[in-house]
């Protein structure tokens, strides 16, 4: 399958931990925490990997905020896909 262009509003977001997928779908941002303090991604976002910290939240289309409390993990933004990793310290 070949690539599809990014889209402009939204991104991809997944996110996991070792037993179950918490959220696969698309958003207009998501924010988090990591050593440098708040951290918010917006669509067509520079590709990065960073250690995520407390919780996540994810800014829907309609507006709607949702908060997903997380131990830690690693998140990945790579061609305005979001993959988060929760559980890593289990590792």
């Amino acid at each position: 399958m070949a690539d599809q262009p990014p889209k402009l509003n939204s991104l991809r977001v997944y996110i996991r931990d070792a037993d179950k997928i918490l959220f696969d779908g698309e958003v207009k941002a998501i924010s988090f925490t990591n050593e440098m303090g708040v951290f918010d991604i917006l669509p067509l976002h520079q590709n990065f990997i960073s250690i995520v910290k407390e919780k996540l939240i994810l800014h829907h289309q309609e507006g709607r905020k949702e908060e997903i409390n997380i131990g830690g993990g690693v998140i990945k933004v790579y061609k305005n896909s979001v993959n988060v990793f929760l559980g890593i310290e289990k590792l």
